[in-house]
């Protein structure tokens, strides 16, 4: 399975990457904590979603992507991209915005995901790094 895999393409099935068809991205440098890293905590049970939202400028490159070596019990959660809006409600050429992700706990338990700020083509540590701690409680 690739590291990183689009979540754009992330099907919310059974299981979360069976079918997801994405390209190859593998990052072979070591990631360190960096001041820009963030992380926050969603607590769910099992049929209850929820959504976090992340700064991202698409029109320099740079994306969020899910990164399956580092994320976490992802068979717990189904993850999607709920898609991107921009900062002033203006579609300005530059401007960056917000990309919204939905998650759904599937059953209990916790899972980690790990979303790295990058540019596809570059063969370079991600520039930043979101975590995302879903505890799932049983009903």
């Amino acid at each position: 399975m690739p590291k990183y895999l689009p979540l754009a393409n992330a099907p919310c099935a059974a299981s979360l990457f069976g079918a997801v068809t994405a390209a190859v991205l593998l990052i072979a440098s070591p990631l360190t904590a960096r001041a820009d890293d963030t992380a926050e905590t969603l607590r769910l049970v099992p049929g209850e979603a929820a959504s976090f939202t992340i700064k991202e400028n698409p029109s320099t490159g740079y994306r969020w992507h899910l990164d399956s070596t580092e994320s976490r019990n992802l068979d717990l959660i189904e993850i999607s991209d709920a898609g991107f809006t921009d900062a002033g409600g203006k579609p300005l050429i530059g401007a960056p915005g917000q990309r919204h992700f939905r998650v759904t706990a599937r059953k209990p338990g916790t899972a980690s995901i790990v979303l790295d700020y990058l540019r596809d083509w570059e063969n370079v540590p991600p520039a930043s790094r979101h975590t995302v701690t879903v505890e799932i409680a049983p009903r």
